[in-house]
């Protein structure tokens, strides 16, 4: 694991090797075991490594092949390295290293650019081909890893992080502002962008080539949800869904450090760390974190779990200050970064780290198997949907008379109304409205005139909407999980697990993630993941006997915080200090009366408004993190 950083100028000049070094420098958290930068010419690369695979001085990167022609840094981890070494020995080739990544070297040569078909892992990396003066970046298929490029006139430069791009005076700081509209609705700014304008995201599953002064994408996987449904009988795929995840775990185990397992009180991380003490011959290390508020706290029910699978468990309950938390965590991801739970996140990795480099985790198994409520929300109002509109609208408009009115803003039975009166197109357009905190609405009372012209008021709903409409999946809940894993999964849920946690130097890995577990559990239909009301039905049955038995009939919890809570009791006072300030007001991007009337009347507003609140205090945080004055807003030509 590592981060990287590279550089090509444009007209053939040498690479100024300080701002290399400085790019390589900064990631020193994400690799503080060396730090290793090669100047070739017109092209650089620089590495800071995590050494996992290969310990030895033979693993340090840059890399390259015997020729000295093809240079490789790579962050990541190729869990099917050993099969691939032993079949390019087959072919010739000869390893001075025991590291996974001089595998990907040999590849490239065998396969070029179509190496990466052959990767089974969690990757992003660049290779420098020396001979035919060409760059190539690749990104894993899920986007497990970062990967941030900026093509400015006289150069193209790479890294792991935004803050290594930075480190060149000359790249242009202008913000996009329809980056912070996107950002105060959806938490986060999707890929390609970024709060930047001259600074790209390369999306998941995708390469990029910069040769001849030019830079070309193409994404070379997909999910493919258009496979024919499975029809194997029910036990066989339980069967199969255990053994293939439990196949995934085993491979996942690699390395020559010490590692562990994120568990909460849920299937995911239970399911992981069950598997992980099967092939564990010492005791597995476990980690979880605790909230005061009950609602959020799953702390005892991982310490059930720990107790039942026998691991050897590390808690912390979360007491940190969180107006010194905060800004320390706003500022480390680089651009604004929503999602609440980047802080226990955050807390948890820094404990972890005192014990262990490697940490298993249970992401994307709410994107596989329909973990989330949304889901079972969506099918009923894809349901609804086929009344007629206007006895849809007639019902809702009844229903919401006989309703009583002390029922909490976040009732079902509100939701409901809400879906039989609305008035869009699709019910894809209500699962947007469910999932985002803010709308043209919103935004038309909340941002200054100047900046709603630059911001576009673009509405995410319908960029959400446009991407149910590219889905391949006909099963309707095949087609959430397929818009959830390129969307929610990639830039939030993945960017969050990989900066928090390489904060601390620890390397975070998702076995529900392998592509080859991934495209099987495609192929399963969707009335075996949502049945009824229960989430991840046939995943529940394939691993009864292995989890704690409590855990199978458990309900799902967030791990964010108790947003609304804590902008009401520990957070109040920043909150008024901050987004109420002369500095907030100057920037000149939000009406001041209505920032105010959010600030003062949050406890009375809806869930979503308390979010759109925690958002107004990340940008403003975020912006005095910035630290340069090129930072102000501008409005676009």
């Amino acid at each position: 694991m590592c981060g990287i950083s590279g550089i090509v100028q444009h007209d053939g000049a040498p690479v100024p090797p300080d701002l290399l070094e400085r790019m390589t420098r900064v990631l020193t958290h994400r690799g503080p075991d060396h730090q290793g930068t090669r100047i070739l010419g017109s092209a650089g690369l620089g590495c800071r490594r995590l050494a996992i695979v290969d310990r030895s001085p033979a693993g340090q990167q840059p890399m390259c092949d015997e020729r000295e022609t093809i240079w490789i840094v790579c962050n990541g981890e190729i869990y099917n390295h050993d099969v691939l070494r032993k079949m390019l020995e087959r072919k010739g080739f000869r390893f001075k290293s025991k590291s996974d990544t001089e595998v990907i070297l040999y590849l490239y040569r065998l396969y070029g650019d179509d190496c990466v078909n052959y990767l089974r892992g969690m990757f992003a990396f660049a290779i420098w081909d020396t001979e035919n003066q060409r760059l190539l970046l690749t990104r894993d298929r899920f986007g497990q890893k970062p990967l941030y490029y900026a093509n400015q006139p006289g150069r193209f430069s790479f890294a792991s992080e935004i803050k290594s791009l930075r480190q060149d005076d000359e790249l242009a700081l202008d913000i996009d502002p329809a980056a912070i509209h996107q950002f105060l609705t959806m938490d986060y700014i999707p890929a390609p962008g970024s709060i930047f304008r001259a600074v790209n995201k390369l999306p998941a599953a995708h390469q990029l080539v910069f040769e001849k002064g030019k830079a070309s994408l193409r994404r070379y996987w997909r999910l493919d949800y258009a496979v024919p449904p499975n029809r194997l009988p029910v036990a066989e795929l339980e069967q199969e869904i255990a053994h293939r995840l439990e196949e995934s775990v085993r491979l996942h185990l690699m390395g020559e450090v010490p590692w562990g397992v994120y568990l909460s009180g849920g299937i995911d991380s239970n399911a992981i760390a069950a598997m992980v003490c099967r092939h564990s011959s010492q005791k597995v290390q476990t980690f979880s974190i605790g909230f005061d508020q009950a609602s959020h706290d799953e702390s005892t029910f991982a310490r059930t779990a720990a107790k039942y699978l026998g691991t050897e468990h590390h808690e912390l309950h979360l007491s940190a200050d969180p107006t010194v938390l905060i800004p320390a965590i706003v500022r480390h991801f680089d651009e604004p970064f929503g999602d609440s739970s980047a802080m226990p996140t955050w807390c948890l990795s820094e404990m972890a780290g005192r014990h262990i480099t490697v940490a298993l985790a249970g992401e994307g198994g709410d994107e596989a198997f329909a973990g989330y409520e949304r889901y079972r929300k969506h099918r009923i109002a894809r349901a609804i949907w086929l009344l007629p509109r206007s006895v849809r609208q007639a019902s809702g408009t009844i229903l919401g008379r006989l309703l009583p009115s002390s029922l909490p803003s976040d009732s079902p039975l509100l939701g409901l109304v809400d879906v039989l009166r609305s008035r869009h197109e699709s019910p894809d357009h209500v699962y947007g409205r469910w999932l985002f905190h803010n709308d043209a609405k919103t935004a038309g009372a909340l941002y200054s005139a100047e900046f709603a012209a630059a911001a576009g008021l673009d509405d995410p709903v319908e960029w959400l909407a446009d991407l149910f409409a590219q889905s391949v999946a006909t099963d309707p809940v095949n087609a959430m999980l397929d818009v959830d894993q390129r969307s929610y999964l990639a830039d939030d849920l993945l960017t969050k697990a990989d900066i928090a946690a390489m904060a601390h130097s620890v390397e975070v890995r998702s076995p529900f993630l392998d592509h080859e577990f991934a495209a099987f559990v495609a192929s399963i239909p969707g009335r075996h993941k949502l049945r009824g009301k229960t989430g991840k039905w046939i995943l529940r049955q394939a691993l009864r006997g292995l989890v704690e038995p409590s855990v199978l009939g458990r309900e799902k919890r967030g791990f964010g915080l108790p947003v609304a809570a804590w902008l009401s009791g520990p957070l109040h006072e920043m909150l008024r200090d901050t987004l109420l300030s002369q500095v907030a007001r100057e920037r000149g991007l939000f009406d001041p009366v209505h920032v105010k009337y959010l600030v003062e009347g949050h406890s009375m507003h809806t869930p979503q408004a308390s979010y759109l609140l925690w958002n107004l205090l990340v940008l403003e945080l975020w912006f005095r993190s910035a630290g340069d004055t090129r930072l102000r807003f501008r409005q676009s030509a």
